[in-house]
């Protein structure tokens, strides 16, 4: 089971992004948000398209190739965690800057939650573009976050 991050102090889990390959929203889920957003269709493509450059701005100006990509991306507001898997998908949670990293924990629930509740399911297909809508995927995800002392 991954380590929790250490609790330096207060944090906060804001918001959870999951996209395909192709940039398509397929699991999008909030917690302790100001309800003034734009639409969240638009926020959706704003988020993928920013990792997307970033991660291909990354690739072009190292010197090495980054064996992980671009995990984090941290502002004076936020910070926003990504996980890419092999196939193309991109896990993102974003949280307040007191998280600590998250790399474990992204993992645990792209290969013990996503992989296990939704790509097992026989319901789903990878090529699909619509969103997840999977109540089993919904609470093992919340229950997970909630044991993780950022999730306050």
């Amino acid at each position: 089971q991954p380590l929790a991050p250490p609790a330096l102090a207060r944090t906060m889990i804001y918001n959870m992004y999951i996209f395909n390959r192709l940039g398509h929203c397929l699991y999008y889920r909030e917690w302790h948000m100001n309800p003034q957003r734009p639409n969240d269709e638009e926020k959706q493509r704003l988020v993928y398209g920013s990792l997307y450059s970033l991660n291909e701005l990354v690739q072009k100006m190292a010197s090495v190739k980054p064996k992980d990509g671009m995990l984090t991306i941290k502002t004076n507001v936020f910070t926003m965690h990504q996980f890419h898997t092999a196939s193309g998908m991109r896990f993102v949670l974003n949280t307040d800057n007191n998280a600590g990293d998250l790399r474990q924990n992204m993992y645990h629930i792209y290969a013990m939650i996503w992989v296990e509740c939704v790509v097992k399911s026989p319901l789903w297909s990878p090529a699909s573009t619509k969103p997840v809508d999977s109540p089993l995927f919904d609470r093992q995800l919340q229950t997970y976050l909630e044991g993780l002392s950022c999730f306050r």
